[in-house]
């Protein structure tokens, strides 16, 4: 990712870190799902959720490192409250479009009988929601991340007959959760790097005269 001057603001970077430690978060949900039902040998399970724990505190805890570092950056001098304004407002359009999907998607599916579609589903809102998010907070990530998962998650609903079977899980339901998971994981982890080099060594100076 380029450096941008968006991203030097502190207001940015807590919302950055904040952001990922939602992340990391909902893809600890998909990978206790997954754990939960995909029916592997005990040996197995305990290898995977071992992977998923340490790297969940990983990531949480370099999302926490980022957040104080951000913290501790100049407060900005000059505010741009119609900028400010209009993000705020993008973002929550965002957000209630996706909870409204997000509880509007499982009961739709139960009315035509495509209960076993709800979780690729409900994954597909979720990665939806990144593509305007990239441009929102100006996160060129975002879009690979959403662009990926959907495709992925389409392609499996239309390919993937919904009666295959991983132990419990619908083959459907555990080839989206698997690829948001690692996507996720990936993203989150390029992400914050990224934020490293404006929280270490900020320029004091642009952040003295603009804000997010």
């Amino acid at each position: 990712m380029e450096r941008n001057e968006e991203h030097l603001r502190k207001t940015a970077q807590i919302w950055r870190a904040g952001g990922m430690i939602w992340m990391i978060t909902i893809t600890l949900f998909f990978a206790v799902f997954d754990l939960c039902f995909l029916n592997l040998s005990l040996f197995l399970s305990i290898g995977l959720g071992a992977v998923t724990a340490t790297v969940t505190f990983i990531l949480f805890a370099w999302s926490l490192k980022t957040l104080r570092l951000a913290k501790q950056l100049p407060e900005e001098k000059v505010v741009d409250e119609v900028k400010r304004r209009k993000i705020r407002k993008g973002f929550l359009v965002v957000l209630i479009i996706e909870i409204a999907a997000f509880n509007i998607a499982p009961f739709a599916l139960l009315y035509f009988n495509h209960i076993e579609n709800i979780v690729p589903v409900e994954i597909l809102i979720c990665a939806l929601h990144f593509l305007p998010l990239a441009r929102i907070f100006m996160m060129p990530i975002y879009y690979l991340l959403g662009g990926t998962v959907s495709v992925i998650t389409v392609l499996t609903l239309l390919l993937v007959p919904a009666t295959q079977q991983i132990g419990n899980l619908a083959v459907i339901a555990a080839i989206p959760s698997l690829c948001f998971i690692m996507l996720n994981w990936m993203t989150i982890a390029y992400i914050l790097n990224d934020a490293m080099k404006y929280l270490i060594k900020p320029d004091i100076n642009t952040i003295l005269v603009k804000d997010f």
